[in-house]
């Protein structure tokens, strides 16, 4: 179960980071650190697109238990030999955690439920500083000339859909299946990821060990 609730604490970075990282792969290097007020009003409104209200709302309600449930299928097939962890029985994930918990799977598809539609909430009440954030951001990344442009081509029909439909598209099948196709792959790597991050930390002091309550 642990190592399933890693799987899901991963999907959830996945889900939310993914847009974010898009965008900011798209934006040429950051300009001015203080935007003038005319970039802003123009960066406000192209973000008012690109962000929709209720658009996180959406994503997390409907489409991230579906997403979870094919990435916990993509994780069953690991053995925790795969993950680094000591073990020579050869069976697979959801083979060890069936006979520890035989509602095993229905437990995470509630889980995975639960967490779209409270994960759904809270990024429906952050959404506003969502789009205050990625509205500076822009403001600063673009010329008022690009920003009028992209102003121009989503007040456009195409744009518009476009912009409509952008972050969602993070959540269709095929990004879908990516993701979840990409879990186990980033599974595998976390040991020896770990394993370099300790032999480059070997010469800082251990690091303190969490309190224990009295």
């Amino acid at each position: 179960m642990r190592t399933f609730a890693k799987a899901l604490g991963l999907g959830v970075a996945l889900a939310l980071a993914a847009p974010g990282a898009a965008m900011a792969q798209a934006a040429p290097q950051v300009v001015p650190a203080n935007p003038d007020p005319a970039r802003l009003e123009v960066a406000g409104k192209i973000v008012a697109r690109l962000v929709p209200q209720g658009v996180y709302l959406r994503m997390m309600r409907d489409s991230f238990p579906q997403m979870m449930e094919a990435m916990i299928g993509q994780m069953s097939g690991l053995t925790a030999a795969d993950l680094g962890e000591k073990d020579k029985s050869g069976k697979t994930l959801e083979q060890i955690a069936a006979e520890r918990d035989p509602a095993f799977r229905e437990r995470m598809r509630i889980m995975t439920r639960v967490m779209g539609e409270e994960l759904g909430t809270v990024m429906d009440k952050l959404e506003p500083r969502v789009r205050t954030a990625l509205g500076k951001s822009f403001a600063r990344r673009f010329t008022l000339q690009q920003l009028a442009d992209m102003d121009a081509f989503f007040a456009t029909p195409s744009g518009a859909a476009f912009a409509n439909a952008y972050l969602l598209t993070f959540m269709d099948p095929e990004m879908m299946q990516e993701m979840s196709a990409a879990t186990p792959e980033i599974m595998r790597a976390m040991p020896a990821i770990m394993a370099r991050v300790e032999k480059e930390t070997a010469h800082l002091p251990p690091a303190p060990k969490p309190e224990t309550k009295q």
